[in-house]
């Protein structure tokens, strides 16, 4: 869906987000002990711009640092966007040092955040959509090195060139200890309207917990949600026109290790989803899940090319043209991938499914590599050659269950052909009917493949 494009386009929705993203990086960026003013100063620093150039939507052009007997001032020159439209922002620490920082609290120290735009024109818009009201980024440094930090962005509007953006208040609770953090964000309303168009989001929060094993731990445990109440968006005209209704979106991650083996899941649920779009019918949609798991990963050499890659990509947004892996490197992440295959993972999709109202649709399966335990280097290295001899070494099973009635009509609101060649695989074997419900069995081992039981190609 895309809206009509205006004469000039306006900037609000890109400072807005990229204010929150800003935000979100100052939360966790501040590691500070004031006995170590010029160890303070890099830390500050090099952390702040590692999780903000992460994005991949800005980097810290300069940072400054201005030590004081009971306080400093850290100023950094921030740069949200990639080319056309960048926006700069002026962010600045106040911070005033421990034991007892500004009579306030007990502990290294107090800093008080401050986010400006670098042009005096868009800072002052921005100051009067807030109403006079200035965002709250304050964090405390604890005496053992951790940190808590409260975010407040106060409710506002802003209009230009025919858009309007405007949110009610974000808050956040973030900590940041030494081997473990979590993080509480709310956002209760967000509306962007565009020459008609409109796209609003209601109910958004992010919640997470983090547990490393020591500080350079690349693979902290622990699970990430992230909950959407409902998401609108609608157009009048133009060549989005249109209607999409998203209602209890939830996307939830978990990561575990057990028996030094890494494991994780990845799951969407959606409560509704209803999309009308102008020659098509109206598509409805209940009770959707994607459920994802990858599992029996060997945690040593999957945090080694973890650290690898990380290093690859920060000198991918340093300098793209000379980025590149020493010979080690190159040999050493191959032999960490050849370590992960031998250790056989396992790649599963739990669930996908979805309701229509006559019935449910379930798709469950899994995908291993029994066969790579006795993977060589040189066999590796042959199959990277020849991908299809690594056939015989995977071993996958899939399964669907679905009300008949359901399948026909998910296939025949895509295409009537669909629902009408529904027989043809049932006649084939490829599908078995079980009272009202259809099934079906694939599974795949020894480079041989089967469904319901009966040999692929032998003549259902």
């Amino acid at each position: 869906m895309t809206r009509p494009q205006t004469g000039r386009r306006s900037r609000f929705p890109a400072l807005g987000i990229g204010v929150l993203l800003v935000v979100g990086a100052l939360a966790g960026a501040t590691a500070y002990t004031g006995s170590q003013t010029v160890q303070t100063q890099q830390d500050l620093a090099q952390t702040l711009k590692a999780q903000v150039e992460a994005t991949g939507y800005a980097h810290v052009k300069s940072s400054t640092y201005q030590r004081g007997f009971l306080s400093s001032t850290q100023t950094m020159n921030v740069v949200l966007g990639k080319g056309a439209g960048d926006v700069a922002l002026i962010v600045v620490n106040h911070i005033q040092h421990g034991p007892l920082p500004g009579l306030r609290t007990v502990g290294n120290a107090l800093i008080d955040t401050e986010v400006k735009f670098a042009d005096p024109a868009v800072q002052k818009q921005f100051e009067v959509a807030l109403g006079g009201q200035q965002p709250t980024i304050r964090t405390v440094v604890g005496l053992s090195g951790s940190t808590e930090t409260h975010i407040k962005v106060p409710r506002g509007q802003m209009t230009d060139s025919g858009t309007t953006l405007s949110w009610q208040a974000l808050t956040g609770e973030i900590h940041n200890g030494v081997l473990n953090a979590t993080t509480q964000l709310t956002w209760p309303e967000l509306d962007v309207t565009t020459n008609g168009d409109r796209v609003t989001l209601r109910g958004l929060a992010v919640s997470g917990s983090t547990q490393k094993q020591q500080a350079d731990d690349p693979l902290g445990l622990g699970q990430q949600v992230f909950t959407l109440k409902s998401m609108t968006y609608s157009a009048a005209s133009g060549a989005g026109m249109g209607k999409f209704d998203l209602n209890n979106l939830k996307v939830s991650g978990k990561s575990t290790l057990v028996g030094g083996f890494y494991g994780g899941t990845l799951q969407y649920d959606i409560g509704q989803l209803d999309v009308t779009m102008p020659g098509s019918g109206a598509q409805n949609f209940r009770n959707v899940q994607l459920h994802l798991g990858m599992n029996h990963l060997s945690r040593e050499p999957l945090a080694r090319m973890t650290k690898t890659l990380s290093t690859l990509g920060q000198q991918l947004q340093g300098d793209p043209e000379k980025a590149e892996l020493s010979k080690a490197q190159e040999q050493a992440l191959q032999g960490d991938a050849l370590a992960l295959l031998k250790a056989q993972p396992v790649f599963s999709i739990d669930r996908l499914s979805l309701t229509q109202p006559s019935g449910d649709i379930v798709l469950s399966g899994t995908a291993e590599l029994p066969g790579a335990a006795d993977l060589s280097a040189e066999t590796a290295q042959m199959l990277s050659t020849v991908p299809m001899t690594a056939l015989g070494m995977v071993k996958l099973q899939v399964r669907l269950n679905a009300a008949e009635p359901a399948l026909r009509a998910l296939l025949g609101s895509f295409s009537p052909d669909a629902a009408a060649n529904l027989q043809s695989l049932i006649d084939a074997g490829y599908l078995k009917r079980q009272g009202t419900a259809l099934t079906s069995d694939l599974a795949f081992e020894g480079g041989k493949g089967t469904v319901n039981g009966e040999a692929l190609g032998g003549g259902f």
